[in-house]
Parts: C-alpha cells; sequence; structure tokens
C-alpha cells in the first residue's frame, strides 16, 4: 500500500482496483479484537495503560511549595483581585504570560490589571539585575584592594577593570556599565528602603535612579533619612514630582552637598556637544554650564532675535532665535540677513534692552518661553540602562591622537579659520569629523543616508550639502573605501590635496551610467586603492617600524571604525593604534594592530585579560570571568 493517502471511496482515501474485491475493514477489525482478547486472557499481552492525563502546570516557590496554576485559573487581575494584588515572582509571572495568551478575552479593568502587574514584575527583574551587579562589582573591589595592598602597579591590579568586563556582557561602554555599578552599589548599600520597594514591585527602575541621584552626595545618616521619606512617597508619585521633592529634601539635609553635585557636574562634564534628534535634525548644546553663563547667553540670542524682528526680518521670534544662534557660531552676521538700509543696534554685550528691562520690542508671534521643560532631564533617561553612549574617552575630550596634523581619519583634517561662505551660505566647515558616505549618494543616484562620526544618520541632501561645505575648507581631505558584499571594507586610498565639490543640480538617472560617473569622480580625486587584508595577511603592508605610517593607520581606520572592545562606541580615529602582540615580538602590520580606545588599550594588559587577533581585524577578548568576547571588523551596512 502507498504511504501517501489518494482522494477515492477506499480505505485511506485509494480507488478499489478492478477485478479485486474490496476488503471488508470493519470484519478484519472484529477479528483482530477478537484475537487480542484471547491473547490477554493467555497471558500473552498485558492490557494497554489507559492514556493519563497532562499534568497540572506549577510553579516551584521553594519552601511555599508548589502551586497548581489550574486552581489559579480564577485569579483575576480586575481590582482587589488575586492577581491584581498578587507580588512580583513566579506565580504572577506565569499568571501574567497565560493572560497575555488571550487578552481579548479581558475586560478594560483587567487588562490595566494585566499591565500593573507586567509593571511589578519588570521592577522585580530590574532590582534581581542590580543585585548582582552589586555582587559582582563587590567581587572585584575585594579583588582591588587586595591586589593594591600587594603594591601591584596602577593598571596591572586584579579587578581594575571591572567595569569594562561588564561592559562586555551589557554590550555597552565602560562609562554606562559604571554608572550602572555605581547605581547597584548606591541601592543595595545607602539605599535598602528603596531596593526593597523594587524587589516587591512598588518601585520601578527610573525612580530608584531618582532618588540614588540625589541622595548620593549624602552622608550615611543623611542618605539613611532621604531613603525612608522617598520610598515612601516614590510609588504614588510621577517622576517629576519626586524630582522635585528629592531636590528639595537633599537642599534641606545637606546644601553643601547641592553645590558639590553641581561643582563636580561642571568640572567633570561641561562640554558642547550635538546630538540628533529623532526626526533626523540635530541639536547643539552646552551641558554643565553655570547657570548664569547660560541665562545670559540665552538672554543676548533672545534679545538679538527681538532686535531683527523688529527691524523687519520676516520670520517667528522662534525662528529668529534659531538665526542668531547659528548664525553667530559660525562667524557670520545675522543683520547681513536684511535688505539694507537697516540700522542695527549698537553692541552686543547687553544687547537690546530697554529701559524697562525687556529685551526687543517684538510683539509678534510669541516665542517658546514658557512651554513645559518636560517630565525628564537627560540625567534620568528612561530608556534602559539609560546612559547616552557617545563614544568619548573618560574626560570627554578627542581629538588628534598623534599631533601630526592628521586630525581625524579617512576624510577628516584639523580645524582652521573659517573661510568665505560655502555652498547654501554655510562656511566652510573645519572636517574634524568623518563624514562616510557611499558614493551613489554622493553622485546623487541613491538615497541612502550618509553616517557622522559621532553623531548619526543624515539623509542624502543633508550629505551632499555637508561634504560640499567640508571640501570649501583647506585642510579636509577626501578618502575611498571600497567595500565588499559583506559590507566589510576591502580597500582604501585618500586623495592629497584639497577637491572642492559642488553638487550637481540633476541627478544621474537610471538610463544614464552610473559605473562612468563615479570613475570619472574617482578620477578627479586621483586615489589609488590599497587592498585590506580579510581573512589572512599576505604582509604586504608590514613596516619594520613600531609606529604605523599615516597610511596604514587609514587601512586599519577603514577596516574597524570604532573600539574593537565589544559595546564600545569610541571613534577608531580618536584612539590608539595598539599592537595585538606587542612590538617588537608583534608586528607592524594590518595582522596585529587593532584601534583601541585608552581604556580599553589598558585593560587588555591587566590580569585576567588576554587579547588575540586570529584574522585580520577579528579580535578575541578573554575576560577574568572566562568569558569570550569576539568582534569582528566594521559592516558599513548596518
Amino acid at each position: 500500500m502507498t504511504q501517501h493517502p489518494f482522494p477515492g471511496p477506499g480505505h485511506d482515501g485509494e480507488e478499489p482496483v478492478p477485478g479485486v474485491p474490496a476488503r471488508d475493514w470493519d470484519a478484519e477489525q472484529d477479528r483482530y479484537m477478537e484475537w487480542l482478547l484471547a491473547e490477554i486472557d493467555a497471558g500473552r499481552e498485558e492490557i494497554p495503560p489507559e492514556e493519563e492525563p497532562p499534568p497540572a502546570v506549577t510553579v516551584s516557590l521553594g519552601e511555599a511549595g508548589d502551586v497548581d496554576l489550574a486552581r489559579l485559573a480564577e485569579a483575576g487581575f480586575a481590582p482587589h483581585e488575586t492577581a491584581d494584588v498578587m507580588p512580583p515572582g513566579p506565580v504572577l509571572g506565569a499568571l501574567t504570560s497565560q493572560a497575555v495568551e488571550d487578552l481579548s478575552s479581558l475586560d478594560d479593568d483587567e487588562l490595566l490589571g494585566v499591565i500593573s502587574a507586567a509593571r511589578r514584575q519588570q521592577a522585580r527583574a530590574e532590582y534581581e539585575e542590580l543585585a548582582a551587579v552589586a555582587e559582582f562589582t563587590r567581587r572585584r573591589g575585594q579583588q582591588y584592594e587586595a591586589s593594591k595592598a600587594r603594591g601591584d602597579k596602577p593598571r596591572r591590579r586584579d579587578g581594575e577593570f571591572a567595569a569594562e568586563e561588564l561592559g562586555y556582557e551589557m554590550n555597552c561602554s565602560h562609562y554606562t556599565a559604571g554608572k550602572r555599578m555605581g547605581l547597584a552599589g548606591g541601592l543595595s548599600s545607602r539605599l535598602p528602603c528603596t531596593f526593597a520597594g523594587m524587589a516587591a514591585g512598588a518601585i520601578s527602575g527610573y525612580r530608584a535612579k531618582i532618588i540614588y541621584e540625589f541622595t548620593r552626595f549624602l552622608s550615611a545618616e543623611q542618605a539613611a533619612q532621604a531613603d525612608a521619606i522617598l520610598a515612601a512617597a516614590a510609588p504614588g508619585m510621577a517622576p517629576a514630582g519626586l524630582k522635585k521633592k528629592a531636590a528639595r529634601l537633599e537642599m534641606k539635609l545637606d546644601p553643601d552637598g547641592v553645590r558639590e553635585r553641581k561643582e563636580e557636574a561642571a568640572r567633570k562634564h561641561r562640554r558642547v556637544e550635538a546630538r540628533q534628534e529623532a526626526s533626523g535634525n540635530a541639536s547643539l548644546a552646552g551641558r554643565e554650564l553655570g547657570v548664569a553663563d547660560a541665562l545670559a547667553a540665552k538672554n543676548s540670542v533672545w534679545a538679538e532675535a527681538a532686535a531683527l524682528c523688529n527691524a523687519g526680518l520676516g520670520v517667528s521670534l522662534r525662528e529668529a532665535r534659531t538665526i542668531v544662534y547659528l548664525d553667530r557660531l559660525q562667524n557670520l552676521n545675522p543683520w547681513d540677513r536684511l535688505a539694507p538700509p537697516y540700522d542695527p543696534p549698537g553692541g552686543y554685550d547687553d544687547p537690546g534692552d530697554d529701559d524697562d528691562g525687556d529685551a526687543g520690542e517684538y510683539d509678534g508671534e510669541h516665542g517658546d518661553d514658557d512651554l513645559p521643560a518636560g517630565d525628564d532631564d537627560d540625567r534620568f533617561p528612561d530608556d534602559g540602562y539609560g546612559e547616552d553612549e557617545t563614544g568619548e574617552d573618560e574626560d570627554g575630550e578627542d581629538g588628534d591622537e598623534d599631533g601630526d596634523g592628521d586630525g581625524g581619519g579617512p576624510g577628516s583634517g584639523p580645524s582652521g579659520a573659517p573661510g568665505s561662505p560655502g555652498p547654501a551660505g554655510r562656511a566652510p566647515l573645519p572636517a574634524l569629523t568623518t563624514i562616510t558616505v557611499s558614493a551613489a549618494t554622493l553622485i546623487g543616484w541613491s538615497g541612502a543616508p550618509a553616517e557622522v562620526s559621532g553623531f548619526g544618520l543624515i539623509d542624502p541632501d543633508a550629505a551632499r550639502d555637508l561634504i560640499a561645505a567640508a571640501s570649501q575648507h583647506p585642510r579636509s581631505r577626501w578618502c575611498v573605501t571600497v567595500l565588499g558584499k559583506d559590507g566589510e571594507a576591502i580597500a582604501h586610498g585618500c586623495a592629497s590635496g584639497q577637491h572642492p565639490w559642488t553638487p550637481e543640480t540633476t541627478r544621474a538617472g537610471p538610463d544614464q551610467n552610473q559605473q562612468a560617473q563615479l570613475a570619472e569622480l574617482l578620477r578627479q580625486l586621483g586615489i589609488t586603492l590599497t587592498p585590506i587584508a580579510k581573512g589572512t595577511c599576505d604582509h604586504a603592508h608590514r613596516e619594520d617600524r613600531y609606529r604605523p605610517s599615516r597610511k596604514l593607520r587609514h587601512l586599519i581606520w577603514a577596516r574597524t571604525t570604532t573600539c574593537p572592545a565589544p559595546g564600545c562606541g569610541a571613534q577608531s580615529v580618536h584612539n590608539e593604534i595598539d599592537h595585538t602582540v606587542p612590538w617588537p615580538a608583534g608586528t607592524t602590520d594590518e595582522c596585529d594592530l587593532s584601534p583601541p580606545c585608552a581604556r580599553h588599550h589598558h585593560a587588555k594588559h591587566a590580569p585576567g585579560w588576554e587579547l588575540t587577533q586570529p584574522e585580520p581585524g577579528v579580535m578575541q577578548w578573554r575576560l577574568p570571568s572566562g568569558r569570550v568576547y569576539t568582534t569582528r571588523p566594521t559592516r558599513y551596512d548596518e
């Protein structure tokens, strides 16, 4: 009989064969049953066991025993029902998962109860993670102190690079991991009430972080007092209200500590930074500035914007402020935007102030002075681990790693005085930043985004404008990296000298010779491409010296654009060029060089750390825990 059924009236769907009598399957089944019963009576066959019902679903609760979830099927999520008030744990987790499988059967009250239960579970899960992080921190701290007591030298001590080790597992920078370790240690040792609230599911990780930030400069006694007050209040307060309450309490308990926190932030984190907005636009801000300085600078921009609007600029006050801000930072004069004649006010040391103290007389569209700042600020981002990873070193500085005037890396050069305005009225861009853009996007027959190092993705039109401005600067340099099918770099080359470039007004269409356009661009730049070692190394670029040449550094930077440590986003062009096997035992070659940041360069020499490079650009890190992490060369299309 065939193993596959066929349609038909016969057994298993088969068609009866002509001339062959059909089999009486019912009669054969009766004869088989008679034979089986006779065999059982004779003891030659056993009665088949009845099929057992499936076991009840249980959840282990340790000493509390096992709970049959079938008996908890009626544990509803409506207000004050069992699941709605149940503390976090395996039973609530199982009930929540079970409810999520059929949410359509729940009414609105029960649905909100499931949301509440999931949030309690989330708080408990974060408590468990932080408890483990605190224990890891304690162990590495003990190792470090013992190593220090033995007289081991800095950067050669056990446990010295605990943040880097944790960062590998969390896939984040050592800065973010270190902040997580500080939070875990502070909650577990100084804020027991808050930590217990997390364990009970009553205080979220975000609220716990708020309490930690506003108590970490308090003495142990003051922190304990604040902990009791804030932990009791946190479950019923919105984050914005909790911040205000915590700030007032900190000022009341220790005004000197508040001043110390401000001074530390200004000392360590005062900077100007550009960030990418979710829309794809950008923000530029001075961070951790003095209050008086920030307000004075704001008032200067506000006053000049109001004066420009009164002089007939023809834009809203909000837009005028942006114009003044950007023009002044680019050494441009916003008053040049007005059609002459115009009569700009005098100097802007104290611009536009009237006798009554108002900055200007603009009576048009209102600005956004009174818009709420929002519930959150950058000290308390509510997005997982919550730290901004900009790829900066711990001192927040970047710059020319070797001081040879090379500046950034492929496609960059050091800053200089701005020249005459470039495309669209922009001053030539001092290219301290690497701009990575596909040739197809540059020429105009692709919509792929470009990437600005340390900033993020930008759209094609913005990329072409930015590159056009950068190309006007005398120290900007063009470099080309050719990618393989896997998105990894396979060749690289740089043009010498300045090559100003202007975007074409017409973009290449599908019927135009794109390959010819690309060849013409490379011809104009005069670039000679050099292969990048991949898989194996033929040592074609080996150099018999310790310090690699500019060309070899560029090959390493093009191959690996960030620090090769897991989770570290430090830009390679600002990092160190390191021999994996120390020179002179190791070679100055593609198969032994990598661009780690300073922290991870030092970490590889610490006890228990080992770094190998089995293939060019493939880095294997073995940590004191015994875990092994592997990173590969940059994939530009990811």
